[in-house]
């Protein structure tokens, strides 16, 4: 998977329903004022994650950190309030992503950032996974086309199989969300900041246990044969790591393709034959 991005989105809110704090007895509590508890500030974003690469020496050379980028538009406000004066560029969150947006996310962010920051040792045939939701679709059209193709790239989607995860859903956005959470942002402007300072700060080893998580995960999809009733297995990554033996690639036990492969066969004779007693029914 060293060539293989992943891509999915998450919405982020500008304060928590519930938060706990700690005080002392001469702290005021933390008042947060919320206008509406329907009309929430959020934002969706769109992440963007590839598998941490590293030399014979196990030094990083590239972090797989590419971007996480927010579904916003920019308006010049029409009406003079309190907060800015007429005229002022304002940022609105997009509240429907569809796949016009999706369409031009790619063009404009993920794209161009695969060209700035892909990693030179590696060859230019990538794929970019991502869910299977109805604004996923992978535009037709030339202009989109070529850019999958320019300076060398050759840039394929996929759809991940169904009930499979997702390296972003493992990890990143857990982890970014808590970050982003230890600060009080009062408008859109500062949520946007404030998650890109949380994917800044994103652990890169982090990072790189989730790929190990996920390569966890999908022997234990083969052991379920394709469903997702487990849990994620703990390795005790860290401590391999400061061991200096982590996993850079779990191997798969033999006998264990050979039974998925049988229950594969299986099922697909099982389905020839149904199909055949349909025709012949008929």
């Amino acid at each position: 998977m060293q060539q293989w991005i992943h891509l999915d989105e998450k919405w982020f809110y500008i304060n928590l329903e519930t938060r706990t704090f700690f005080l002392l007895p001469t702290e005021d509590d933390p008042y947060r004022a919320q206008q509406s508890r329907r009309f929430k500030i959020k934002a969706m974003f769109m992440g963007m994650i590839g598998k941490p690469l590293f030399d014979e020496q196990n030094n990083m050379i590239h972090d797989g950190k590419y971007g996480l980028f927010p579904f916003v538009k920019y308006e010049m406000a029409k009406k003079k309030s309190k907060n800015r004066d007429a005229g002022t560029l304002e940022t609105k969150a997009l509240q429907s992503v569809t796949k016009e947006c999706i369409r031009d996310m790619l063009l404009t962010h993920v794209i161009p950032t695969i060209y700035e920051k892909w990693p030179e040792q590696l060859p230019k045939d990538i794929i970019i996974q991502w869910e299977n939701a109805r604004p996923h679709q992978v535009p037709k059209d030339e202009d989109f086309q070529e850019a999958c193709h320019a300076h060398g790239f050759n840039i394929q989607f996929i759809f991940q199989p169904a009930q499979s995860p997702n390296v972003l859903d493992l990890g990143l956005f857990s982890i970014i969300q808590s970050l982003q959470y230890q600060s009080f942002p009062r408008n859109l402007d500062e949520l946007i900041q404030e998650v890109a300072r949380a994917f800044e700060e994103f652990d890169l080893v982090s990072n790189k246990y989730t790929w190990i998580t996920l390569h966890s995960c999908l022997i234990k999809i083969l052991e379920k044969q394709g469903g997702n009733n487990f849990s994620p297995p703990h390795m005790k990554k860290r401590s391999l790591d400061s061991q200096g033996l982590p996993p850079q690639l779990l191997e798969v036990d033999r006998n264990l393709i050979g039974q998925v492969v049988q229950f594969l066969d299986s099922v697909t004779d099982t389905g020839d034959d149904q199909g055949h007693m349909e025709v012949d029914a008929d």
